[in-house]
């Protein structure tokens, strides 16, 4: 299956929600095409060598966690006063 550049959908953001921290709608569309880019790069870059993408074969718990810390460092980046917190548990 090749590597697809994917787009968040404006259209299936929540207008009407009522954001905490100065967060905009805008903040969390940035942070979704970050991880979109960064998977794109690393899929294409993995098939152009002959290996499967990258959620083909990490397993399910390796990918929730990557996407989790991806989505909070680009979250923390485009937020306008949230930081990301860089101690673990």
């Amino acid at each position: 299956m090749p590597a697809v550049r994917n787009r968040p959908k404006r259209a299936c953001f929540n207008r009407n929600a009522q954001l905490p921290f100065q967060l905009r709608l805008e903040d969390f569309e940035i942070a979704m095409q970050d991880v979109y880019d960064l998977f794109y790069d690393v899929n294409t870059g993995l098939l152009e060598k002959g290996l499967e993408r990258l959620d083909d074969f990490v397993r399910p718990a390796i990918m929730s966690g990557l996407l989790s810390d991806l989505l909070i460092a680009s979250l923390a980046k485009h937020s306008r006063v949230l930081k990301q917190y860089n101690y673990l548990n």
